[in-house]
């Protein structure tokens, strides 16, 4: 009988568990990582009257005393890794695929003490770093010991802020990924295959991330005599990449509903990292046909195989941002702008993000 009454709680503890969440334990959105995801970074300036040239894209990195921890009052110096990622693409002549290029480059601050920079390498920073290798992508941070190694240390938080006219700013909070609860701070990570970091939840890693999006879009409106212009945009990517080589790309279906429920269906499919506004996805995906504001929730997103690229195919992690822009009557650079992040449905996606 005890055998039979195990064998009926571990069946229902089965049930209980969502599927392919065993042992995967999320990163926690509201508390530091030993890693940080600013989803986007644009290249250029922007002329201030107040504050003159200004880069379109400030980030910010502050370093708290991970919880449980005991740091130092002052001079704690904490060593950061960091990656700008491009997007690849294809090309046509000759026809093939082009790679998601990184920069990569190593910062230091101390715990308590914050960081800002931005991917045009000018001021005002209070750290030296290069300038991206491309006009947009995203930034990945991870703590490192003194050889450059991976270690737990869930004290990052961060934000970025984008200027998309002299006088409009939007901002956003990076992501934070923590690592795996039973390592001790200042532990080693333990890496995949190629040096990969891993994102699985799984002991000796990185917590793991999702591979789906949900968020309300404000859908696109053309400017007209009398109301401005208003133009949404996507930011996705993933982190299943391969930086400096070739990828597969990622192809995500995408369910957008009016307020009152009509669905439309569409996809987009990208290589590592993408902007794309709402009329580029589907020209139906305006104020004129979907009604002012609505929702838009993704499936899981998959890399699918192209040319025989020797990357990985399946199921693999999808973040994102929803940017809304207000234009003036008169054409111009946006009057008004926000950012914010998207949701995820909490199921767990083993990730590898190879740096070169």
């Amino acid at each position: 009988m005890k055998t039979f009454l195990t064998v009926v709680v571990a069946a229902v503890a089965l049930l209980v568990e969502p599927t392919g969440a065993i042992g995967q334990v999320l990163n926690d959105s509201q508390e530091p990582g030993s890693v940080l995801v600013f989803p986007k970074f644009l290249r250029g300036t922007v002329t201030t009257q107040d504050s003159g040239i200004l880069a379109r894209t400030e980030i910010e990195i502050s370093i708290t005393c991970p919880s449980g921890s005991t740091c130092l009052e002052t001079g704690q110096l904490v060593s950061l890794r960091a990656h700008w990622v491009c997007p690849g693409g294809v090309s046509f002549n000759p026809v093939g695929v082009t790679p998601c290029r990184e920069t990569d480059f190593t910062v230091r601050q101390t715990v308590h003490g914050s960081l800002y920079f931005n991917p045009e390498g000018i001021g005002p920073a209070n750290v030296s770093v290069p300038i991206a290798p491309c006009p947009g992508g995203y930034l990945i941070v991870w703590v490192v010991d003194t050889q450059g190694r991976p270690i737990k240390f869930d004290g990052l938080i961060g934000d970025a802020i984008i200027r998309e006219g002299a006088d409009s700013a939007s901002a956003y909070n990076a992501i934070p990924i923590q690592a795996a609860s039973a390592l001790a701070t200042g532990a080693l990570i333990s890496l995949g295959e190629g040096g990969s970091l891993v994102f699985d939840g799984l002991d000796g890693h990185y917590k793991a991330v999702t591979g789906t999006v949900t968020g309300t879009v404000r859908y696109d409106r053309p400017g007209s005599v009398a109301q401005g212009a208003v133009q949404t945009s996507l930011t996705l990517l993933t982190l299943d990449v391969r930086s400096n080589d070739l990828n597969n790309p990622v192809f995500v279906d995408l369910d957008f509903f009016s307020t009152n429920e009509a669905l439309l269906s569409t996809f987009t499919a990208f290589f590592c990292w993408n902007e794309i506004r709402l009329a580029d996805i589907d020209v139906n995906l305006r104020e004129s046909f979907m009604g002012r504001k609505g929702l838009v929730t993704s499936t899981d997103a998959e890399k699918i195989p192209l040319f025989g690229i020797a990357d990985a195919t399946g199921p693999v992690t999808l973040l994102g941002l929803i940017e809304t822009n207000e234009f003036p009557l008169a054409r111009g650079p946006p009057a008004r702008g926000y950012i914010y992040s998207m949701y995820n449905d909490s199921r767990p996606v083993p990730t590898s993000f190879v740096p070169r």
